[in-house]
């Protein structure tokens, strides 16, 4: 199930994740959430124990050396799936 919602950004920054949102994945007041930037794309993900294999892998690509290019690949291969 994909839900979408449109927020606006506050004067600092601040966005509110949509009650729907919140009740689905369980977060809570005080609760973490982990914000990733990839190649322009914004995803917010709950924080929840173990990493996942995608999560791990991106941190290693994250750390090498990648060009723009690179990443362009890598966004292009991602979309195909």
């Amino acid at each position: 199930m994909i839900i979408e919602k449109y927020v606006k950004v506050g004067e600092r920054g601040q966005i509110a994740i949509p009650k729907e949102i919140r009740d689905k994945e369980g977060i809570e007041p005080k609760h973490l959430v982990r914000i990733l930037n990839i190649d322009g794309e914004i995803i917010i993900r709950t924080q929840k124990g173990k990493k996942s294999h995608e999560d791990r892998i991106l941190e290693i690509l994250q750390k090498s050396k990648l060009g723009d290019k690179d990443w362009e690949e890598i966004k292009k291969e991602r979309e195909e799936r």
